[in-house]
């Protein structure tokens, strides 16, 4: 069981793109780091030991300190300062290269009702502005085609605290021409480090794998990326404006990219391409994780106006195992507790008529 809930298809039939081939050696890796810098040194000595590290690493630093270790002056990454404390979605969106100055606020409607765009043709200004440099297009006032301008056409999301299989990128290319270039994002497994009975039930769980759906051949491929192990193409990231910085919590931020990419094409499903995370053996840190899931929920359901994703009872797939029985408990009763929480009462009873302009 990878989750108890689903996300309707939404493959757009107004969009035309073809992906480019994953090149293991050509891969850029974003970082965020919020208050945790020993973490952020597993993950760095982790790509930095792949059989084909990154070509480029964005540590993108969200804390409002700007003063980094000593030790990280030693790594050969990018380290991107700006005023800290904004959330992961936002701190992926900097450590990606968009523009620092970019207005946040239209940048926020503009994702939200980008569809505007492919119906009337009414582009952001804030895209004209270069909020990315490598996103090109015809000097036209209404261009119908978008280039990326880089020699770096995929883009890898991970965590601090996660390593990686040795071989996470060279199993991506493979899985990219398994696929095709319909493939606009490929999702890996994310498993628990350790003996301790939350790693395990994490990893038996597939907790942090995204939902996934049968398609022909018996294929399965994620509805969703999980941002701890996600490979995605640069260009419709950029054109997309990247993650939705309402989400100001590690909570539904890749959910919600997920459900955009996939208006561009399928995320394809790596099982070699594991991550590992070494979850604290802590019932309140479990709780105080899936509180923060069942918020992310909620705001997703009501962003994309999704049926109601408030958590129900489940049975674990351990059926037998005490521990997992009561950790699938604590975890439906932390989601409800957080959805519950994300409940605006004054936004119940009111029907409101939708903007589409940005």
């Amino acid at each position: 069981m990878t989750a108890s809930y689903k996300i309707p298809s939404s493959i757009s039939k107004r969009i035309h793109f073809r992906s480019k081939p994953v090149s293991a050696r050509k891969i850029m890796a974003v970082i965020p780091t919020f208050q945790d810098w020993d973490g952020l040194k597993v993950t760095l000595d982790s790509l930095l030991n792949l059989k084909t590290p990154p070509l480029r690493i964005a540590v993108a630093n969200d804390n409002k300190e700007i003063e980094i270790p000593d030790w990280l002056k030693n790594y050969r990454v990018d380290i991107i300062n700006y005023p800290g404390n904004c959330g992961p979605a936002l701190a992926r969106n900097k450590g990606f290269g968009f523009k620092e100055t970019y207005p946040e606020e239209e940048c926020v409607k503009w994702i939200l009702s980008w569809s505007n765009f492919i119906e009337n043709k009414k582009f952001p200004s804030y895209c004209r502005s270069g909020f990315c440099p490598q996103l090109k297009y015809p000097p036209v006032e209404k261009p119908t085609e978008f280039f990326w301008d880089s020699d770096i056409d995929w883009v890898y999301f991970t965590d601090c605290g996660c390593t990686h299989s040795p071989d996470i990128f060279i199993e991506f290319e493979k899985t990219w021409k398994e696929y095709g270039d319909s493939c606009v994002a490929i999702s890996g497994p994310v498993e628990g480090l350790g003996n301790g009975s939350i790693n395990e039930y994490m990893t038996e769980q597939g907790i942090l794998n995204a939902p996934n759906e049968s398609i022909v051949q018996g294929v399965y491929i994620p509805q969703a990326i999980i941002t701890a192990n996600a490979l995605v193409s640069a260009l419709p990231f950029a054109f997309l404006g990247g993650f939705n910085p309402q989400f100001d919590e590690a909570a539904g931020e890749d959910l919600d990219l997920g459900i955009r990419l996939r208006e561009f094409g399928i995320i394809a499903w790596s099982p070699e391409s594991k991550t590992f995370h070494q979850f604290k053996e802590d019932d309140t840190d479990f709780y105080k994780r899936f509180r923060r899931y069942g918020r992310g929920n909620r705001k997703l359901e009501l962003i994309h106006r999704l049926p109601c994703m408030r958590a129900k009872p489940f049975e674990p797939d351990k059926k037998g195992d005490p521990e997992h029985v009561r950790l699938a408990k604590l975890s439906v009763e932390a989601m409800q507790a957080g959805y519950d929480e994300a409940i605006d009462e004054k936004e119940r009873g009111i029907l409101k008529l939708l903007s589409e302009s940005p």
